[in-house]
């Protein structure tokens, strides 16, 4: 099923009608006939949207939509309200994510509902760590920023003009080059207002794709203007990406109280959506990153040895596995204490950290044990990067916590490499490679400590 959906309304034919169509278009669909019993089904089931009809015999929409709200997780849950008169701003007051029309059509509700099930998919980060994008910076309005695309400037300076005093974001107005210029600068705003046609019919969509398809701009808010004669636009405006579609005279005095409304309700949609984004990708980094160190935990990193190794043996390249393990760690711990051991963990990471190359992967993967990943890198090149990390361990005493037994401590670190070649026509193995540097890692302990000791040659791993 594409999503899980709740239809609320008071007439038993609009609520059966409404599930046969998105049945139909593969969604899964729940209906209640009162506010009441709309209320219990969404504690119930966690609808990914409600739909909220007429005709409710307890409660009117825009109260309905409040009382939603108010259900926990309901400030993220999207919303649509079929509002007419003054209970469409009443509804958006209250949170509707969106407005249905009472004379729409069914094609343009279904574009509505994909582009909030879209919006609810696209809230989650880039599956690749550590691409967090930039925010955007804004040197004269602290406020978020806005920008308005119009086929006339006059135009695009009615809307704003309209618009300024009952909204709470900046408005710039702009024109499509510069527009996608900014954005490719990484100048991006953080809600677009664009008409749909602009010098030709239908060039303001094609702007809407194309800054859809930027990186800084992708996550913006997109909101799109439409002529009357262009109401078949719609449903295309909002697949394209558009989160709302307003009419082309919407700085008319009836309308403007309602435009601002459903602008500055994409902006929250924007912002929540962020929100979510960037806590995915802090609990990410946090389930991938050893807390003491910040190196990389053994998560992370046996998956990513694994990728690294196939990646070699497509190249035909290297590929360095290197194991360390601080010497006589234990006695760290006992003779001066756990607040010690970290100390030294933390400031060996940092010392491993700063002697690798770039292209190295680093991680923490036991509790005084290492991982180090040199890609491109042959034997001769493995064994010198080894070295460097053994000497930048040893180089200096750690100092330890204050109150302890010392002041400082020599640490040395022992070192077990093994480089795979690739070749040979074998399956890549890093459970081997692992396994070949961690046998010359118990080589260089019992050869004495603080010593490097280079596995035999392996083939295709």
């Amino acid at each position: 099923m594409a999503g899980r959906i709740l239809v609320v309304d008071g007439a038993p034919t609009n609520r059966i009608t409404m599930k046969v169509r998105l049945s139909s278009a593969c969604y899964e669909v729940a209906t209640a006939a009162s506010g009441q019993e709309a209320l219990r089904m969404a504690r119930l089931i966690h609808p990914q949207i409600v739909l909220i009809g007429a005709n409710l015999p307890d409660m009117g929409g825009p109260a309905l939509c409040a009382a939603l709200r108010a259900l926990p997780q309901g400030g993220e849950m999207p919303v649509l309200v079929l509002a007419r008169g003054d209970d469409r701003v009443a509804a958006l007051s209250a949170g509707a994510s969106a407005l249905i029309d009472p004379n729409g059509d069914e094609l343009t509700l279904l574009a509505r509902i994909r582009g909030l099930m879209r919006h609810e998919a696209l809230a989650l980060p880039d599956p690749t760590p550590g691409l967090a994008e930039p925010g955007a910076a804004f040197q004269h309005d602290c406020r978020p920023r806005a920008v308005f695309v119009a086929d006339q400037p006059a135009t695009a300076l009615g809307w704003r003009h309209a618009l300024q005093n009952r909204v709470d974001f900046a408005i710039a107005v702009s024109e499509p080059e510069r527009t996608l210029a900014d954005a490719a600068a990484g100048r991006v705003a953080e809600l677009y207002l664009i008409a749909a046609d602009i010098r030709q019919p239908g060039d303001g969509l094609r702007l809407l794709s194309e800054l859809r398809s930027r990186p800084h701009s992708r996550d913006a808010g997109f909101v799109v203007a439409l002529r009357p004669e262009r109401a078949e636009m719609m449903p295309v405006a909002l697949d394209l990406g558009a989160g709302d579609v307003l009419p082309w005279d919407l700085a008319g005095a009836g309308f403007a109280a309602e435009a601002g409304l459903r602008l500055q309700a994409q902006l929250a949609r924007k912002h929540e959506a962020d929100r979510r984004r960037n806590e995915t990708r802090r609990n990410m980094h946090w389930a991938m990153t050893d807390p003491l160190t910040g190196l990389h935990n053994r998560r992370f990193a046996l998956p990513r040895l694994s990728e690294l190794v196939f990646a070699a043996q497509d190249s035909q390249r290297d590929l360095a596995v290197l194991l360390l393990d601080l010497d006589r760690f234990k006695q760290v711990n006992d003779s001066h204490g756990h607040p010690a051991g970290d100390a030294v963990l933390a400031e060996v990471a940092s010392r491993l950290a700063s002697a690798l190359p770039e292209d190295g992967l680093l991680a923490r993967i036991g509790g005084e044990e290492f991982l180090a990943v040199l890609p491109d890198c042959p034997a001769h090149a493995a064994r010198r990067v080894a070295e460097d990390l053994r000497r930048a361990v040893m180089a200096a005493p750690v100092r330890l916590p204050p109150g302890g037994a010392a002041e400082e401590l020599g640490i040395t670190v022992s070192v077990g490499v093994a480089v795979g070649h690739a070749g040979g026509g074998q399956a890549p193995d890093p459970e081997a490679l692992l396994a070949s540097a961690d046998r010359a890692l118990l080589a260089a302990k019992s050869a004495g400590r603080n010593r490097i000791v280079i596995a035999p040659q392996m083939i295709a791993a």
